[in-house]
């Protein structure tokens, strides 16, 4: 038994890939026999500093500011600090500036430091994106080089990666974890009558419900489609540093009739409406997209995709042949690519592969090595 610590910005209540990925991760180290603790931040007042859910202690740091999507904590240095001490693993999921704490105690202390790779800030966007990505490049830089080892989620995103091209030696791949619940038949029908759907095919989007998602072009491409409705699932309310979805509501409201906003669903609720699916689509349009765990969900619930062509994004369809890679931020070959694999009888025996490629076996036989 092995004492782990995985630290990350955000962690339950609020929703993200990074948030499920650690979640899976820490319940599933947690039911092979390690105690795992969590440190994150309070981002919400009413949240406990301290905290035990499932055998899982959860360490969050008081935050004194929130800046966009990231948040000042002036005492995770010393939350570290204890956290570091008590623990033998020490798994950091990056970006998050303050990461460098842990793998500076961890050096010191002679523990064992991991950085997980999700996604990096770019040289983009806006002026406050730049200057965001200019002041904290170094900082994660830094903590990347005082890494044991990194893991990232594939190849194809490692590649083109402002951090990872220079640490290929210290990379380890491994593929994010896929756990989806059991098929209801009935909480299909309750879908069906929810979304009001009648004869048309459906398109599934889940995730956060905001612009950088590339939803603008996905809504404009299914309005070019006849009898295809689209149906977003995924929180759009109170997102932590977002306020995106005031822009992309007008966009929804126009389309009302080929849209359907329906909000988050939980993952027992997710592979039913993977079930009602006939293609799921992924238009993310930047690298903080980097692999999109929802498409391996819906190809394993046996819903084809289609993704950007970005990379890491693009992987999950590739690896397959379930779907198809559309240009970026193109709403024209986004509705080519949906109407092709809306019309396209995919092999059962490729949804098999997929299934045996996708096992959450694989993912925590790769994280115990790691640990062991």
């Amino acid at each position: 038994m092995k004492k782990v610590l995985v630290s990350c910005t955000y962690y339950l209540p609020n929703i993200s890939g990074v948030t499920v990925y650690v979640d899976i991760l820490a319940k599933k180290l947690s039911e092979k026999g390690h105690q795992v603790s969590i440190l994150t931040s309070r981002y919400k007042k009413e949240l406990s500093k301290f905290e035990k859910n499932e055998n899982i202690k959860i360490v969050r740091s008081e935050v004194a500011l929130a800046v966009n999507k990231g948040v000042l904590m002036p005492m995770f240095w010393w939350d570290a600090l204890k956290q570091v001490k008590e623990n033998q693993i020490i798994f950091a999921n990056l970006p998050q500036v303050e990461s460098v704490w842990l793998g500076l105690w961890s050096k010191i202390l002679g523990k064992k430091f991991i950085v997980i790779h999700h996604c990096e800030f770019n040289f983009t966007g806006s002026l406050a994106n730049k200057l965001i990505s200019l002041l904290t490049y170094p900082i994660h830089f830094i903590t990347y080089m005082m890494a044991d080892r990194i893991i990232s989620y594939t190849k194809d995103y490692a590649q083109t990666s402002i951090f990872l091209k220079y640490f290929s030696k210290k990379i380890k791949y491994i593929l994010p974890p896929v756990v989806v619940g059991k098929e209801d038949k009935d909480k299909q029908t309750e879908i069906k009558k929810k979304i009001g759907l009648k004869n048309e095919k459906v398109v599934g989007f889940v995730g956060r419900i905001a612009w950088e998602k590339g939803l603008n072009y996905a809504i404009r491409a299914v309005a070019k489609l006849e009898k295809v409705k689209l149906v977003l699932v995924g929180p759009y309310k109170d997102l932590v540093g977002d306020d995106s979805f005031k822009n992309l509501k007008k966009l929804i409201d126009k389309h009302s009739d080929k849209v359907v906003l329906y909000g988050p669903a939980n993952h027992d609720e997710l592979v039913n409406l993977y079930k009602i699916f006939d293609c799921l689509v992924l238009p993310s349009t930047n690298n903080l997209e980097t692999f999109g765990i929802v498409q391996a969900e819906a190809i394993v619930s046996n819903c084809p995709v289609v993704a950007s062509n970005l990379p890491g994004v693009r992987i999950p369809v590739k690896m397959t042949g379930l779907g198809e890679i559309a240009g970026v931020a193109d709403s024209g070959d986004l509705a080519k690519k949906i109407y092709k694999v809306l019309n396209t009888k995919y092999d059962d025996k490729l949804f098999e592969k997929a299934r045996e490629l996708f096992n959450i076996k694989n993912f925590v036989n790769e994280y115990l090595k790691c640990i062991e």
